[in-house]
């Protein structure tokens, strides 16, 4: 067994131990399987029509495809040339929804598309394609504050685009067009929001519970079979109905359940990496000789490069970032963007998913396969009330959710409340614009400094409260357990703070310390933890989960982990 298993085994058993799990009902009338984004928004769909619901996840929440995002919620802009107009509509109409439901999760992000006498998409044709793309989001602005509204479109001449990003490669240059999505700072979060916000509204959810077995009784249930990673404990429940959401893994669930797959995935590798800032404030889109596109997005202070599309033909466990596919991203955005000058010693951080495609014999590989949605219905194949979701995207996950609840919901007897999921905040969300929020919070902790007011109402939305209460002076309002610290920076000069890491360590299902530093706070997808900070945040968390010294340095060496790229011999397992 290698450190980075035997870590993680480690530490999930301890934390497990600290924190009661939730008690499993006997019964319910919906079990989700697959804790992504898929999964999370079905769930809190299924917590505000009262239908009983739970979740159940192999890994971490969001710990899959839904880490492995661009960070972006948009509209699909390049499905245009594909003609699916009606799946441009549906993101775009998403695209405002989140931002609606969710705006301390979403950021006007500015994108610099540029235009070279070589390319393929000239001048005209791209400002046909963008005019499109704002009549579709025709309604983006409607009912949002001023902070989240989206400008049109507009182009710029060649002197004004090298002014706005100095680095973009000249020869040939036009101009540039910039138009507007959102940036989406921390999409792993935003898919734990949705989980703990349903289970406020009495569903359940337990991470690091994988199902061993789904079995349909003569009685029409679902017998479900689970397995506790923490302490290796059996449970079973039984449910009316079953949603597989495991994305990349939805195949492999089907045949588990009725013994055949309905319908092939096609499995689509896409990785990005975290390097230091080499553009400004726009995400600058680049084209390959092949056609196919990425971004560099500007990032907490960084520049995330990615993302990548080929198709994986492993299993999705054995999926890894390689050191050779990052440095075939470097090559790219070196010979695209000269002024980069990246290495391989550029490289703080990486990431990367498998998007689950629907197999489309239209399509020419999986940069061209379509990212429609697709929900089948097992009746047919003697498994009613059985249900899988696969295909489509982050920014269309609510969507998903409600046409499968819809299903759902004619399925199970009784009545159930109609979707609310477009219009009801989550938690986080409850508020109308940023400078509202700040001025009631400054209004209710006036002992407080202004700065941990905005710095966390930025990154937790309304639930900043629960951790502000913490913050004020007086040791009444103290965690007994653990002494209080000085504010923390990391090297990006962003600022965490010790009441905010233990909010995050006590109430939302942390078992390991990678789910506190890559799924939940963002600690460490910027890059490495300074040493020290990195010691002083392990005690913090081994204090309040009862860890061992010896649990502890462990911990320290997983996170190290974490940074190092999977050696070249994997590169064998992305083909056939």
């Amino acid at each position: 067994m290698n450190i980075r298993t035997s870590v993680s085994k480690t530490s999930r058993e301890t934390g497990s131990r600290q924190r009661e799990r939730s008690e499993i009902r006997a019964r319910y009338d919906l079990v989700i399987i697959g804790g992504g984004i898929s999964g999370a928004t079905l769930l809190w769909d299924a917590a505000l029509r009262g239908v009983p619901a739970l979740l159940l996840e192999k890994n971490d929440y969001a710990s899959g495809t839904s880490q492995a995002t661009s960070k972006l919620i948009h509209g699909g802009l390049r499905y245009l040339k594909n003609g699916e107009l009606r799946l441009v509509r549906e993101s775009l109409r998403e695209r405002r929804v989140l931002a609606t439901i969710a705006p301390h999760a979403v950021r006007p992000e500015p994108f610099l598309y540029p235009i070279y006498r070589t390319s393929k998409v000239g001048r005209f044709m791209m400002g046909v394609a963008l005019r499109v793309y704002d009549l579709l989001g025709f309604d983006r602005n409607r009912g949002l504050s001023p902070e989240l509204k989206l400008p049109r479109a507009r182009f710029l001449n060649r002197k004004q685009t090298i002014q706005a990003e100095p680095g973009i490669h000249t020869d040939g240059l036009i101009g540039a067009y910039i138009y507007y999505d959102y940036a989406n700072v921390n999409p792993e979060r935003l898919c734990a929001e949705f989980i703990l916000s349903a289970r406020q509204r009495g569903a359940h959810a337990r991470n690091y519970s994988p199902v061993e077995k789904v079995r349909r009784e003569p009685n029409g249930l679902y017998r479900i079979t689970i397995r506790d990673s923490a302490t290796g404990r059996l449970h079973t429940t039984l449910a009316r109905t079953v949603v597989n959401a495991a994305g990349p893994w939805a195949d492999y669930l089907d045949r588990k359940v009725t013994g055949r797959i309905e319908k092939n995935l096609i499995r689509s590798k896409g990785i990005h990496l975290v390097t230091r800032q080499i553009n400004r404030e726009h995400t600058v889109v680049l084209f390959r000789p092949d056609g196919t596109h990425m971004f560099i997005i500007p990032w907490r202070g960084k520049s995330i490069l990615g993302t990548t599309d080929t198709q994986f033909h492993q299993h999705p466990d054995r999926m890894r970032v390689t050191e050779a596919d990052a440095r075939a991203v470097i090559a790219d955005v070196n010979r695209m963007y000269p002024a980069a000058r990246l290495s391989i010693e550029d490289v703080e951080y990486f990431y990367g998913g498998l998007r689950p495609l629907v197999e489309d014999g239209a399509a020419s590989g999986t940069y061209n396969a379509s990212r429609k949605q697709e929900i089948l219905d097992h009746a047919e194949s003697g498994y009613p009330g059985f249900y899988t979701v696969i295909g489509g995207k982050y920014t269309t996950s609510r969507l998903l959710a409600e046409k499968t609840m819809d299903l759902v919901s004619r399925y199970l007897p009784g009545k159930f409340g109609p979707c609310r999921t477009d219009r009801e905040p989550l938690p986080a969300g409850n508020f109308r614009n940023q400078d509202e929020l700040i001025a009631r919070l400054k209004h209710e902790f006036p002992e407080l400094p202004e700065e941990p007011i905005r710095t966390l109402s930025d990154r937790y939305g309304a639930n900043a409260r629960m951790i502000l209460v913490n913050m004020r002076p007086g040791p009444k309002h103290r965690n007994n357990s653990v002494e209080s610290q000085n504010a923390w920076q990391l090297k990006n000069g962003e600022t965490y703070y010790p009441e905010e890491i233990d909010y995050v360590i006590q109430r939302e299902d942390i078992h390991t310390i990678e789910d506190l530093y890559f799924r939940r706070a963002g600690l460490g997808t910027i890059g490495p933890v300074p040493e020290g900070l990195n010691k002083l945040i392990v005690h913090r968390m081994g204090l309040l989960c009862g860890w061992t010294r010896k649990q502890m340095q462990w911990a320290r060496q997983s996170i190290r982990n974490r940074y190092q790229l999977a050696p070249a011999r994997w590169i064998s397992l992305d083909r056939p």
